[in-house]
């Protein structure tokens, strides 16, 4: 097993009424990782996806390694050529409340905790390699994307029975490759 980073990527899902994704961000904080450490936004749209921060290699990184093959997150919306920008990411969490991200032109912001859980998934696929995802998951009731002071449209799905929510809050996040093959 190699340990391939730790940190935290909370992430918001957007759908439209007909239960479409319109667009995620995933925020990554980097504590460690085997490209570094540091911040970047990934922000995808039908359009475009877009990675902004401070350090283009890990966030290339970011996007092609995970996010790329996060399909949970990305819900159909496609993957392709990303856009870089280098840019500060500004990442402001607080555990009991939610969190707060800004970069370059875009703002994203995941709020009111629902649960908390503590979550391993032995066989997380991404794109063919098997890895571990250890996290503790924070379902959120609210989620918004802002671009350009636009609001982008659509809103988190919430199951509040299950507790449940395409807006949430992964923190103390560890990926490690894991050494049985892929089932």
């Amino acid at each position: 097993m190699t340990l391939r980073l730790m940190g935290a990527n909370p992430c918001v899902t957007l759908y439209d009424e007909a239960g479409g994704a319109t667009a995620y961000a995933s925020v990554w904080r980097v504590d460690w990782s085997l490209r570094g450490t540091g911040h970047a936004l990934v922000l995808g749209t039908y359009d475009r996806i877009r990675i902004i921060g401070p350090d283009a290699d890990l966030g290339a990184w970011l996007g092609e390694e995970f996010n790329r093959h996060i399909v949970s997150v990305s819900d159909g919306i496609p993957w392709s050529a990303p856009e870089h920008t280098l840019g500060e990411v500004e990442f402001t969490l607080d555990l009991a409340t939610g969190f707060a991200a800004f970069a370059d032109d875009v703002q994203v912001e995941i709020t009111t905790p629902i649960e908390r859980y503590l979550t391993r998934n032995d066989r997380y696929d991404l794109g063919g390699t098997p890895n571990i995802l250890s996290t503790v998951w924070i379902p959120c009731l609210t989620g918004s994307i802002t671009v350009a002071g636009a609001r982008l449209s659509g809103e988190p799905k919430v199951d509040r029975a299950a507790p449940m929510s395409t807006a949430f809050i992964a923190d103390a996040e560890v990926w490690c490759t894991a050494d049985h093959p892929q089932k």
